[in-house]
């Protein structure tokens, strides 16, 4: 799959737990990143997050959200 075709898919932030979405990918110096936006909800707050990671570290800090299943 494309990195474009995964732009705006839903993610799970590993750490916290938060629901993210992908919004762009680029290189800098010759590194290739990745642009995430995260909604954080702390006791009666939301806030909005957005985060830079190289994408070799985002496996580590993120997972696809992938909808339940009924069985």
């Amino acid at each position: 799959m494309s990195n474009d075709n995964k732009i705006n898919s839903p993610l799970i932030c590993l750490k916290t737990g938060s629901n993210a979405k992908i919004i762009s990918y680029f290189d800098k110096d010759e590194v290739p990143y990745v642009k995430i936006s995260m909604e954080i909800e702390f006791e009666n707050t939301k806030f909005h997050v957005l985060k830079t990671i190289p994408i070799d570290d985002f496996k580590d800090q993120f997972s696809y959200n992938k909808p339940n299943t009924c069985i």
